[in-house]
């Protein structure tokens, strides 16, 4: 197993996390805000929980170094596009309580960064859901 997030999920009630660089080790994902982590952990349970409501993210394990992407740079030299992306393992409960481990990739797409149409958008690439 990895190192553990510096979060204590047991005091905030989050789910416990693992495998994710601290922000300090991956300044690239500043885009991204302070805590890329607990933002993309926040994203995805909230497109879970529209998916069924009674969803309980239970851990997420980064899987590896995030893939990133840069371009968009533009006539002042400034980096405007970034994308990232998160092989995940995800453990969670479902609504009617049945246990899952979800594995995929989490993708994070920033357009227009530094400006007044700054947009981030990202989605989720399920590979493997099965039941445990």
């Amino acid at each position: 197993m990895s190192l553990l997030d510096t979060r204590f999920p047991a005091m905030t009630g989050g789910p416990r996390l693992w495998g994710f660089a601290p922000p300090q080790q991956v300044p690239q994902l500043g885009w991204l805000g302070a805590d890329y982590s607990a933002q993309l952990v926040h994203d995805l349970s909230q497109g879970l929980l529209r998916q069924d409501p009674g969803t309980h993210v239970i851990a997420v394990k980064c899987e590896g170094v995030p893939l990133l992407k840069s371009g968009g740079v533009d006539a002042s030299g400034a980096v405007r596009a970034h994308d990232a992306a998160f092989s995940l393992e995800i453990l969670l409960s479902d609504g009617v309580g049945r246990s899952w481990r979800l594995r995929g990739r989490w993708t994070y797409v920033g357009r227009e960064l530094g400006t007044f149409r700054a947009q981030i958008t990202h989605y989720w690439e399920l590979r493997t859901a099965e039941q445990v």
